[in-house]
């Protein structure tokens, strides 16, 4: 028999990605207080989740790289002017609608595990309608219980991503159901030019950098699925005087920058 080896990923536990899902989440899900088929169904979870985030990332690193070679050819070149200035060549990412198409897929994934979570110990399924998610924790906690809370608290900002996901499965040239980008173009004056990086947003909306929103989408959604696995951890922990503290930025290990930990209670604030 051979032993195959098979690399599935460019991105390791020092992406927050991958530490902050499915590393992180199996550390805090030793202390819950279920089956072992439980946890691992909810692993499995945890992966898919990780599988997307890394997805996203990846998309957004490629068109950081493009971005970033571009300001340098343009720094060490200078704008590419011809026709007596009165046209410029300028730089471009490849497919940068499809990228933007291929981010806002794989976040809506990601999402709908996130929810996901969820299914191994309560044996519901939910995904990305996070009205219902909400709709659900208030029949089965209460409305003013704090997963329902957390989860509401969600919901405005998750309805915006799936939005902008819809967008790109069902287009209307109507504001708001159309996702638009735009690539380099030029901005500055006519005595001090300078190059604009891409940007994208909804058919009639302002557009905004595409870099920092995908960086931003990324950070929030990871930041979601954190949620969700905290607020069923202190569903379903034992009785031990356990909570989950977020470790300070600055005493993160760079090899696996995991943002949260178990630890036994006491005065300070806890997640």
């Amino acid at each position: 028999m051979v032993i195959q080896i098979q690399k599935n990923s460019n991105y390791g536990t020092s992406t927050p990605a991958v530490a902050r899902t499915f590393f992180q989440g199996c550390e805090i899900m030793r202390f819950f207080a279920v089956s072992d088929a439980q946890r691992e169904e909810a692993k499995t979870v945890l992966r898919e989740l990780q599988r997307h985030l890394v997805r996203c990332v990846e998309i957004r690193d490629q068109i950081a790289a493009q971005v970033a070679s571009a300001h340098e050819e343009v720094g060490s070149k200078g704008l590419d002017f011809h026709s007596g200035g009165q046209a410029v060549t300028l730089p471009s990412v490849p497919d940068l609608q499809s990228k933007a198409e291929s981010f806002l897929q794989s976040v809506k994934l990601a999402i709908r595990e996130t929810a996901g979570q969820v299914e191994p110990f309560y044996r519901r399924k939910l995904d990305h309608k996070f009205q219902e998610f909400a709709a659900w924790a208030e029949r089965q906690f209460g409305p003013d219980d704090r997963f329902t809370r957390a989860v509401r608290s969600w919901e405005p900002w998750v309805k915006r991503v799936v939005t902008m996901r819809n967008a790109v499965d069902h287009p209307e040239d109507k504001p708001g159901l159309k996702l638009l980008t735009q690539n380099f173009r030029l901005s500055g004056t006519p005595d001090a030019p300078a190059l604009a990086d891409p940007t994208w947003g909804l058919l009639g909306e302002t557009q905004s950098p595409i870099l920092a929103d995908m960086g931003e989408i990324i950070e929030r959604t990871i930041e979601l699925g954190e949620d969700v696995l905290t607020e069923l951890f202190y569903k379903l922990k034992d009785d031990s005087p356990l909570v989950i503290r977020e470790i300070p930025v600055e005493e993160r290990d760079p090899a696996c920058p995991i943002r949260l930990r178990v630890s036994l209670a006491s005065h300070e604030p806890t997640a």
